[in-house]
C-alpha cells in the first residue's frame, strides 16, 4: 500500500507532468486534464493513507470519499467528480480541451481540492 509520502510524491510528480506543457501551444491538452485529475487522486490517496485506508480503485475511493465524515458528498460534488469526469472524457468520450477552460475551470478544482485536504494533511501545498 502506498503511503502518504508516496502519495504526495506521485501527486507532485503528476503536477510537474502536467505543468510541463505550454497550454497554447500542446496539442496534448488530453493528457494536461489526466495528469490534473491523477494529481487530485493521489491528495485524496495521501489523505486516505492518513487514516489507513488504502482503496483499490476508482469506484471504493469515490465510495469512501462520498462516506467519509470529514470530505462526504459536497466535497465530491463540488470538486473531486468534476476533475474525474472531465479526465474520463478526455480518456473515453475523446472530449476537445481548450487552454482557457483547462486554466479557468480545471486547474482551480486541484487547487480546491489541495486546499481543503491541507486542513488534514499538512504536507498538501
Amino acid at each position: 500500500m502506498p503511503t502518504l509520502k508516496e502519495h504526495l510524491r506521485k501527486a507532485i510528480h503528476n503536477e510537474d507532468f502536467y505543468s510541463s506543457f505550454d497550454l497554447e501551444k500542446t496539442p496534448y491538452l488530453d493528457w494536461v486534464v489526466n495528469g490534473i485529475f491523477y494529481s487530485a487522486l493521489h491528495y485524496m490517496g495521501s489523505y486516505f493513507a492518513t487514516q489507513n485506508q488504502h482503496p483499490g480503485d476508482h469506484l471504493e475511493r469515490n465510495r469512501l470519499i462520498e462516506v467519509d465524515p470529514n470530505l462526504g458528498r459536497n466535497f465530491y460534488i463540488s470538486c473531486y467528480r468534476d476533475l474525474k469526469d472531465d479526465s474520463e472524457d478526455a480518456r473515453y468520450r475523446m472530449r476537445t480541451f481548450i487552454a482557457k477552460e483547462i486554466r479557468q475551470d480545471i486547474i482551480p478544482l486541484l487547487k480546491s481540492v489541495k486546499q481543503f485536504l491541507n486542513q488534514y494533511v499538512k504536507e498538501i501545498k
